[in-house]
């Protein structure tokens, strides 16, 4: 599966359904900034670009017609954090790459630092669909914060998969063929200390809980009541 798929699996999207921006805004964002987009960045706006719960339920997805533009600094910015601490941009001379690296700043943008986030735009864009799954995207998601014990380490790492692209020192993400997921953050010493998951479908949803002992600090569940 491309990443593409995998999100479409994970958010239980119908193949035949178009939720992608059209052609003639994304060829008018190009004549607007005089640049032509990265292949894969152009791909996942035509395909997937206007799906709230992936694009808009957490971190935001910046909209072709007026929010992308270019930063001070040479960045083309796409995709902001939900209280717009951190953004995300491609660097202006990697936009001739079909995927290029994707950075973000944590800092202003009149003093900007800036981190490597992914090595690509698939990686990216498939991380923030993980982020925004588990934090109200997807209907079935649930966090914990706390020490997690090796204990709950190792009954992850028995029924999950990780997933490398979007996993480092300090999140681990892991899934079941991308019909479930579940998202480990390590502090600085290596602990972790919290735990996200999240489905589309409410029987795996439930395994999961039943599966990773813990004393949920939230689930979907209690918006239902």
């Amino acid at each position: 599966m491309d990443y593409l798929q995998k999100i479409r699996r994970l958010y239980n999207l119908s193949a035949e359904v178009d939720f992608g921006y059209p052609v003639e805004e994304i060829i008018a964002l190009e004549l607007r900034l005089g640049i032509i987009l990265p292949a894969e960045l152009k791909n996942y706006f035509l395909n997937l670009g206007k799906n709230e719960a992936i694009n808009f339920s957490y971190n935001r997805l910046l909209t072709p017609a007026k929010e992308i533009d270019f930063s001070n600094d040479g960045y083309l910015m796409i995709y902001e954090e939900n209280q717009a601490v951190v953004s995300w941009g491609i660097k202006k001379e990697d936009l001739k790459l079909a995927s290029p690296s994707v950075w973000g700043n944590a800092c202003t943008e009149e003093n900007p630092d800036w981190y490597l986030e992914t090595d690509s735009i698939e990686s990216f864009f498939l991380l923030m669909a993980v982020y925004n799954g588990t934090f109200g995207g997807l209907k079935y998601h649930a966090n914990y914060f706390g020490n997690v014990g090796p204990g709950i380490l190792q009954v992850i790492e028995k029924y999950w998969t990780t997933v490398p692209e979007i996993s480092y020192e300090g999140q681990k993400v892991y899934t079941d063929d991308f019909y479930e997921l579940v998202s480990l953050s390590f502090d600085e010493k290596g602990n972790c200390e919290a735990i996200f998951i999240g489905s589309s479908d409410e029987k795996r949803f439930d395994e999961i809980l039943d599966t990773i002992v813990v004393d949920w600090s939230y689930t979907s569940y209690e918006d239902e009541d």
